[in-house]
């Protein structure tokens, strides 16, 4: 059993990917019976998340985004295909669901990692000039798709919006052959972004989370693609609204 010392420096080497698996399921066993550790845990996590809010986001080029969107499609299409899913993870692994693959640093990279994060989040709190503002924008069915209603979600200021929907039909009954639902983030210039699939929860509701700044476009949209997606939009346009007055 691990000292809360030691579950210290191995929580904030874990918040950054940098634990082998003897020391995660030594922390594991430390947190399940220390309710400070677990508060610990979680604030290294926090901190670590924002993180990459310090770097200077570089938007990747549309056709290499539109590439690992296909690529992460079809390994998730195939995973569906497979057996019945795992049994589900313990409480503290899916609070560390986010966290990337360990990359070996030392004991000491982990110590270092805490003055980073301590860091980060000192400057992340004196940055903040104004509380952010949620934003909601009502899309607008088509023709394809009359019975639709959806919604775009996000925050002002922050990298990630919600788009849910419903009153979809599936993508197949709109293009009448096998197909998903891509959603494009659309600039000023009219260039349309690859950003995300809708996908359909079980009360049949179309969601999808898009990893995008709302500043950088002035409208949403989402079209029916072949499985897979395609680089740029070529199927029937079946919900799209703008952001110009959001």
């Amino acid at each position: 059993m691990i000292a809360c010392e030691d579950a210290d420096v191995l929580a904030a080497a874990l918040s950054v990917g940098s634990l082998n698996g003897g020391d995660e399921a030594a922390l594991e066993q430390h947190l399940a019976g220390c309710a400070d550790c677990r508060r610990v845990a979680g604030e290294y996590m926090a901190a670590a998340a924002r993180l990459p809010l310090a770097l200077e986001p570089v938007p990747p080029p549309p056709a290499l985004r539109g590439r690992l969107m296909r690529a992460v499609y079809a390994e998730a299409a195939a995973s569906g295909r497979r057996a019945a899913p795992p049994k589900p993870p313990s409480w503290w692994r899916r609070m560390w669901a986010g966290v990337p693959v360990s990359r070996g640093w030392t004991a000491a990279a982990a110590a270092a990692a805490v003055a980073v994060i301590g860091l980060a989040t000192w400057t992340g709190v004196n940055r903040q000039t104004a509380p952010p503002r949620s934003v909601s924008v009502a899309l607008v069915a088509t023709s394809a798709a009359p019975q639709a209603h959806a919604q775009l979600t996000y925050t002002s200021g922050g990298s990630q919006a919600v788009l849910t929907a419903t009153g979809l039909p599936g993508p197949t009954a709109v293009a009448g052959h096998s197909a998903v639902y891509e959603v494009w983030m659309i600039g000023a210039n009219g260039v349309a972004v690859a950003a995300a699939y809708l996908g359909q929860g079980p009360d049949g509701t179309w969601s999808a989370v898009i990893h995008e700044d709302m500043g950088a476009y002035t409208s949403v949209a989402a079209t029916v693609e072949p499985p897979g997606g395609s680089p740029q939009p070529t199927g029937v346009k079946v919900i799209q609204g703008s952001l110009n007055g959001a």
